[in-house]
């Protein structure tokens, strides 16, 4: 005999989650009702800050996967590893993760065009540095000595 349990014994939300490993999840978190020691994350993600070299201002935020030697997607936390968690409601975070989750972690390059900048061939780019280097260096002083 199997027992279905219904919607409305689980509570599903995005939140943000600090770990007694000092680590900060970002996950879709599942809590059962029945169990209130442990938590299920759904395609849970490390959440960086990346800071400006030399300075202390943060420049934005860096996701990775979690566990990155795994295609599991659904992973159970004990409570007691947990420090905190707090859902998560703002839209730009929100829309960060979904995009994340649909789109996964592959790299993506823009195709390059001549509107980005001018694309150039290593010739004639060594050309035009040569150039520069052969011409009157603005540094030196051009004044003749008597």
């Amino acid at each position: 005999m199997t027992s279905s349990k219904s919607e409305s014994e689980y509570d599903e939300f995005l939140a943000s989650i600090k770990l007694v490993s000092g680590e900060e999840i970002l996950s879709k978190v599942v809590i059962d009702s029945e169990d209130s020691q442990k938590i299920m994350v759904d395609n849970p993600v490390i959440c960086q800050e990346v800071r400006s070299p030399g300075a202390n201002i943060p420049m934005g935020y860096k996701f990775e996967p979690w566990m990155k030697l795994t295609d599991e997607e659904c992973f159970i936390l004990n409570l007691d590893k947990v420090i905190t968690l707090s859902e998560i409601k703002d839209e730009m975070v929100l829309d960060t993760y979904h995009q994340i989750v649909r789109n996964g972690f592959k790299r993506t390059h823009p195709d390059l065009n001549r509107e980005m900048g001018y694309i150039n061939s290593v010739e004639k780019s060594r050309n035009i540095i040569e150039k520069l280097y052969e011409g009157d260096d603005a540094s030196k002083d051009t004044k003749k000595k008597d």
